[in-house]
């Protein structure tokens, strides 16, 4: 400062520059107020690195001419020295004293007078540097105007901080760093609404890992989050400049291409296969996984953002039930999902309001000729659709969650049936076989809940039927709860046997009463030697653990008469009774 200054018009014309606290220009205008209010030649407000190494500026201006920012190395500087919220004052020889500063000696700065800016933890988030080309007196009215220059500058850094970190918790997945799925919704519709203008295709791809949620449940949260952060690493690394890539969800992740054709797109498709053919490493462990990818066009396959997304989305469903590495979204994909949605409403319906209806197939003893029991089996015909086949609506309950509710309806329909017929003709002495789920079978409350129907059809006249996947996916826990269903008063079966994989020592365990043997190794028994050895297989292991055997699917007389030879015990197929509904199953087989 070289001449005497008014401090009420200081103060004045400071507080109107801090009244712009927060506009684009601040640090700009702020700095060009300080050299004129101080009466020096140059002004430098910087930020500090998290490692207090460099410095970038933020406003820097030189004779009332404001200059390009740059960065600087703090080593060697009298910034380097400021840390405290005290000013710091070297009024001559500041070149000589730090004479590796470039900037000193491109300014000609004779003196330096500078502040650390710091939060209220006392963080260095700063320095404002005040020099001069000739040396510096500085009287009580400079130091006050730098304390408040400082503490406004603080207030703002701190605030600009706080914003920044609200908007990466708003824009940015904290686990991958990736953007979010809020930024890819609003980066999305951006780039389709330049698209439009430009007539320019945009591709999307929807990409997870397969069956992550086992890896999660075998090796912990911790390695899973690891294992999504090398993924997104990984996908990264293999993307180009004009691509997108987001995390939307758990395993989820989303690429756009800008500027693109469906050529690009297979090309990307093809990098983020190439992107999970080596295994990801996770601390000590490796993990090789596999990913489904569904693509979808702009504007091919959509008008925008959400329908692109739903699309894409669309098309992982297809691969991942196609059991594919990818699918590109088409029409018919579409049409199905709708069919799947209005099945799944109306399914859900006809459960609630009682619109289903029990078949019932006979089983037969080859010995005898007699029946020997029955399948309940479950059909559905709804007023719009028709009749809709149980290869179509009971897949669909399994993998849209309904399965258990059909389940039990099922099982409730089928002992409340048993106990009607009792009623009717009094006991009978074969059991009726109800087919159980997966997710009715690993339900904790599934003894409970079949404990119903030995009260409802009687004790011992019903068979619960599960396949050997079902078994074998917690062969310990099978053990238990077949026990306590077998002690409960129910008799259980292995459907659909060898064609899945069974251990023997576990066979031996479960408290079984028969095995049915799959349709597809009767077929032509009497012509195929494979399926002939197999079937000889079968039996001779059920005979030897003690448990009855069932073929299924039995379509003629010689597939019949070749089964009763092996010794097998018990037939079902068409050839002796088709499934028919309540009535007519006890007109033909009960009441005669």
């Amino acid at each position: 400062m070289t001449s005497p200054i008014d401090s009420k018009e200081v103060f004045r014309e400071l507080a109107d520059v801090m009244a712009s606290s927060g506009s684009k220009n601040f640090y700009q205008k702020l700095v060009q107020k300080l050299e004129q209010l101080l009466q020096v030649d140059h002004v430098l407000l910087a930020s500090v690195s998290s490692d207090g190494t460099e410095a970038s500026t933020m406003a820097v201006t030189s004779h009332g001419r404001i200059i390009n920012n740059f960065t600087f190395p703090l080593q060697g500087t009298p910034c380097f020295e400021l840390r405290s919220d005290e000013p710091a004052l070297c009024n001559g020889g500041v070149r000589q004293k730090y004479p590796h500063d470039e900037m000193l000696m491109a300014l000609n700065a004779e003196s330096f007078l500078g502040m650390a800016i710091l939060d209220n933890e006392g963080n260095r988030l700063g320095v404002l540097s005040l020099l001069q080309n000739s040396e510096m007196t500085w009287p009580d009215l400079g130091r006050e105007v730098l304390r408040i220059a400082v503490a406004q500058i603080s207030a703002e850094m701190v605030r600009y901080r706080n914003e920044q970190r609200i908007q990466q918790l708003a824009y940015v997945d904290p686990l991958t760093k990736l953007p979010n799925r809020t930024a890819f919704h609003e980066f999305l519709n951006d780039t389709l609404f330049k698209a439009r203008s430009k007539d320019e295709q945009v591709g999307l791809l929807v990409t997870d890992i397969r069956r992550f949620k086992e890896i999660n449940d075998t090796h912990g949260h911790r390695a899973g989050d690891k294992l999504l952060s090398a993924v997104s690493m990984r996908l990264q690394s293999l993307m180009g400049e004009k691509v997108f890539l987001s995390r939307l969800a758990s395993d989820e992740f989303a690429i756009v291409l800008t500027q693109s054709s469906i050529d690009e797109v297979e090309d990307a498709i093809k990098r983020v296969k190439t992107s999970f053919s080596d295994p990801f490493a996770v601390g000590a462990r490796r993990f090789s996984v596999e990913t489904n990818i569904g693509a979808a066009l702009f504007p091919n396959d959509s008008f925008g953002a959400s329908e692109l997304l739903q699309h894409a989305s669309i098309a992982l469903d297809e691969a991942k039930l196609l059991s594919i590495e990818h699918c590109i979204y088409n029409v018919e994909m579409a049409e199905k999902i709708k069919r799947k949605q209005n099945l799944l409403n109306k399914l859900s319906e006809a459960i609630r309001t009682n619109k289903l209806e029990l078949y019932f197939q006979p089983q037969f003893c080859l010995k005898t000729g007699k029946v020997k029991g029955a399948e309940a089996l479950c059909r559905w015909f709804d007023d719009e659709l028709g009749h809709v086949s149980p290869v179509e609506f009971i897949p669909l309950a399994e993998e849209r969650g309904l399965i258990r509710e059909l389940g039990a309806w099922v099982a409730r329909e089928a002992s409340e049936q048993m106990m009607r017929w009792q009623q009717e003709v009094g006991d009978i002495s074969w059991m009726l076989s109800i087919n159980l789920s997966a997710q009715q079978f690993n339900d904790y409350r599934i003894v409970e809940e079949m404990k119903d129907l030995t009260q409802c059809a009687g004790h011992g006249k019903i068979m619960l039927e599960l396949t050997e996947s079902v078994m074998m996916r917690d062969p310990e826990q099978a053990v238990q709860t077949s026990k306590k269903l077998h002690d409960a008063g129910l008799a259980m079966a292995i459907d659909d046997f060898g064609t899945g994989y069974s251990s023997l020592a576990y066979l031996q365990k479960l408290q079984l009463h028969e095995v049915k043997i799959d349709r597809s190794f009767v077929r032509d028994i009497d012509s195929n030697e494979q399926n002939h050895s197999i079937v000889v297989a079968i039996i001779a292991m059920a005979k030897g653990l003690g448990l009855w055997t069932v073929a299924e699917g039995v379509e003629t007389n010689e597939e019949a008469d070749t089964l009763k030879k092996l010794g097998c015990d018990y037939v079902q197929g068409y050839y002796f009774g088709k499934p028919v509904d309540a009535d007519s199953f006890f007109k033909l087989w009960l009441k005669s």
